[in-house]
């Protein structure tokens, strides 16, 4: 499939290199343990068919907590959304990159948006991150910081990483949505061909809920 079809998915999200079923398992062994004491309770289910498809079972958006979390396998990795208003949280992949030893990766592309007006809509950013047993091993970024261009490298640099562009005018290109997907692509992660292998070949994805008394200020966004 193509990455356009991640649709206001593609944005954020994150990916753990280890079976779907085990990511699931250690997600809710971890999470649970934290919600329990508050009256919440997960519930998980298995989800089939193509990842744009699945992906609409995240709607709503919700604020100030997240409700729904998607799993979903993609060769040797699995991808992970959640429905937050401000995009996926990036904590969860690396947390469970510690707790099951295996690596990680936060992605972000989110692609600015200016108004007729001029004035910014959506603030852009490229980001990958990338995480070995929860510790950091490569991070690159280009990101509007609220109305200026930053560019950030830490880590050891990836023999596939295209160097030469980190030095470009202007600092926005330095760092790009399609750099971002060539780097996954060269990490086996192939979100440009077709991230919505049939159940029977990958097994199935799963969508996990929340179930419980939501705050005062609870918040839904049917966008």
């Amino acid at each position: 499939m193509n990455v356009e079809n991640l649709g206001r998915f593609r944005d954020s999200f994150g990916l753990v290199r280890a079976p779907c079923k085990t990511v699931v398992e250690e997600f809710c062994n971890w999470q649970q343990a934290i919600l329990k004491p508050y009256g919440f309770e997960l519930r998980r289910e298995p989800m089939e068919g193509t990842l744009a498809g699945v992906l609409e079972a995240l709607i709503p958006r919700t604020a100030p907590i997240t409700t729904r979390y998607l799993f979903w396998p993609l060769g040797s990795w699995t991808l992970y959304f959640d429905n937050s208003i401000g995009g996926t949280d990036a904590s969860p992949p690396k947390v469970l990159s510690a707790r099951m030893q295996v690596d990680a990766i936060r992605a972000v592309a989110a692609i600015e948006q200016i108004e007729p007006n001029g004035r910014v809509k959506k603030y852009g950013a490229t980001m990958f991150e990338y995480y070995i047993a929860g510790v950091p091993r490569r991070a690159v970024f280009a990101a509007d910081d609220g109305g200026k261009w930053k560019f950030h490298q830490s880590g050891e640099p990836f023999a596939f990483e295209e160097h030469d562009c980190y030095s470009a005018r202007p600092i926005k290109a330095r760092f790009t949505p399609p750099m971002l997907f060539r780097y996954l692509r060269q990490l086996s992660v192939p979100l440009e061909d077709e991230a919505s292998a049939p159940a029977e070949e990958h097994g199935s994805g799963f969508l996990v809920k929340k179930h419980g008394k939501m705050p005062q200020p609870f918040r839904e966004v049917y966008e």
